[in-house]
C-alpha cells in the first residue's frame, strides 16, 4: 500500500510534476477541478520566494475554472501556522493546493504543526482533497529528497528529510524527464530508505483516487518505480561520492489516459480500463 492507512471517506491526491500550464482550459488543473468537484479551494504558497504574489496567480486562475471561493494561506514561517484564521480555512476547504519553489522549507515550516495535523486528518477521514505542484507534490512524500541532478549516481548526491507522509515509503520526485531526474530517484532507491518512487513530468498530473488507483492527466509522462525485487546495491559499502551499482529496478511509464493500480504496483492494462469504464 501507498498510504498509512485505507479510510473509505479520504480525499483524492493529485501530484503534478511542475510547469503546468495555468492558462488552459482543458490542462491539469481543470481536470484537478473537475475530478474532485472542489467549490472551496486553499493555496498554500509557502514554499515559493515569491508567496503571495504566486498564490493571488493561482487564486486568479482557479477564479476562471469556476471555483467558487479561493483563499490564500499566506504563511511564510512556522509560527504563522498557528494563525486562527488559518486553522479555520484548513477545516473548511475542500482542496488544499500546495505551490511549487523549496520542498526543505516547506516541510520546515509545516511539520509537526497543528495546521498539518488539521490536513491530514481531513484528508484521511473526512475526504479533503490535496494536491501539489514541483516542491508542493514531493513533500507529499516521506521521506522527500533533494540536491542532485541528472548527472548524479553517487552516493551522498541525494539528501532527503522527513515529508508530509501522504505517499507514505513512496518517494516522490517532479520535472521528471525535463530535468533528467531517473538517475536521481534510481540513487535513493539503491539506499532503501524507499522501496517505490514516482516521478511525474512537467504539465502532467498523476490523480490518485482512495482506493490507490493512479490515473495520469497532462502533456508528460509518469513513471513509477519499484525496487521491492532489486536483487543488489553496492550502496551500503561505499564511501561518499563513489558510483553506485545496483541491479532490478522495475519502471512503468504512463502517459495521458493511463491508469496504474498502486495497491498491486501493476498498470491498469487497456482492456481492463475499458471494463472499469463500463461498470462506472
Amino acid at each position: 500500500m501507498v498510504f498509512n492507512v485505507m479510510h473509505n471517506n479520504k480525499g483524492t491526491l493529485t501530484l503534478i510534476g511542475g510547469a503546468e500550464d495555468r492558462n488552459s482550459n482543458s490542462g491539469v488543473l481543470r481536470n484537478l477541478v473537475d475530478k474532485t468537484k472542489a467549490r472551496y479551494v486553499a493555496v498554500v504558497p509557502t514554499a515559493s520566494m515569491y508567496g503571495y504574489e504566486l498564490g493571488d496567480e493561482y487564486k486568479d486562475t482557479f477564479r476562471r475554472l469556476g471555483v467558487e471561493k479561493i483563499e490564500i494561506l499566506d504563511i511564510k514561517e512556522r509560527r504563522d501556522t498557528e494563525n486562527e484564521r488559518f486553522l479555520e480555512i484548513a477545516k473548511e476547504a475542500d482542496l488544499i493546493f500546495f505551490t511549487g519553489g523549496d520542498q526543505v522549507k516547506l516541510a520546515h515550516v509545516f511539520l509537526h504543526t497543528e495546521l498539518l495535523k488539521i490536513i491530514k486528518n481531513r484528508h484521511f477521514l473526512s475526504g479533503l482533497h490535496l494536491a501539489g505542484t514541483s516542491a508542493g507534490a514531493m513533500v507529499m512524500s516521506d521521506p522527500l529528497i533533494y540536491e542532485g541532478d541528472g548527472k548524479d549516481f553517487q552516493k551522498g548526491a541525494v539528501f532527503f528529510e522527513p515529508g508530509f507522509g501522504i505517499t507514505a515509503s513512496t518517494t516522490v520526485d517532479t520535472h521528471f524527464m525535463e530535468r533528467g531526474r531517473i538517475p536521481r530517484i534510481c540513487a535513493f532507491l539503491a539506499s532503501g530508505y524507499s522501496k517505490r518512487g514516482i516521478g511525474v513530468g512537467e504539465d502532467t498530473a498523476a490523480f490518485i483516487t482512495p482506493d490507490d488507483k493512479l490515473e495520469v492527466f497532462g502533456s508528460g509522462i509518469v513513471v513509477m518505480f519499484n525496487a521491492d525485487k532489486m536483487r543488489y546495491s553496492n550502496f551500503h559499502n561505499i564511501k561518499e561520492d563513489e558510483l553506485i551499482d545496483m541491479d532490478n529496478v522495475a519502471m512503468s511509464f504512463l502517459v495521458h489516459g493511463s491508469r496504474f493500480d498502486m495497491s498491486k504496483w501493476a498498470q491498469i492494462k487497456p482492456s481492463k480500463r475499458k471494463k472499469i469504464i463500463a461498470a462506472s
